[in-house]
């Protein structure tokens, strides 16, 4: 059974072996290294397999009821409908936003992370420039597709 919950100490290991495997699926670099267990999330949460970790979605809170989704990632094996992971942890950025009256989710990904992209807009996330994100928004520089998602609450 799939749990999601807030990462602890003891995941910081497993997370970072995560990322390094979905790295080499990859021909470009996925992540900054320096972000991979970013202190500066307000909530980061894994998905876990019994004990394996599968997945984790970081959030950081920006003024004005604004957020930034991070650290999005989740195991090859467990991608798509069938698993429901990537849903289940976004489904756990959305009701966290909301209990904290965020109204907009930023985000930036990289244009090789095409079925991410697919999935990002099937779950109501708009495509916009780089010049319409907040001047709070932590650009990480390797990202160059961006996307926003305003929430109703």
């Amino acid at each position: 059974m799939i749990k999601i919950q807030l990462v602890e100490e003891a995941h910081k290991h497993g997370i970072t072996e995560l990322i390094q495997k979905i790295a080499s699926e990859f021909e470009l670099p996925i992540s900054n290294p320096n972000s991979i267990s970013n202190p500066s999330l307000d909530n980061y949460w894994v998905a876990l397999n019994k004990t394996e970790i599968i997945g984790t979605v970081g959030i950081i809170k920006m003024e004005t009821s604004q957020s930034i989704l991070k650290n999005m990632f989740v195991k090859k094996e467990y991608r798509g409908k069938d698993f429901g992971v990537s849903q289940s942890l976004l489904n756990t950025v959305f009701d966290w936003c909301n209990s904290q009256n965020i109204h907009s989710i930023y985000l930036g990904t990289m244009s090789q992370f095409k079925a991410a992209q697919k999935f990002y807009e099937k779950n109501g996330f708009e495509k916009i420039n780089k010049n319409e994100l907040p001047t709070s928004f932590i650009k990480n520089s390797i990202d160059d597709v961006y996307y926003l998602k305003r929430l109703s609450l």
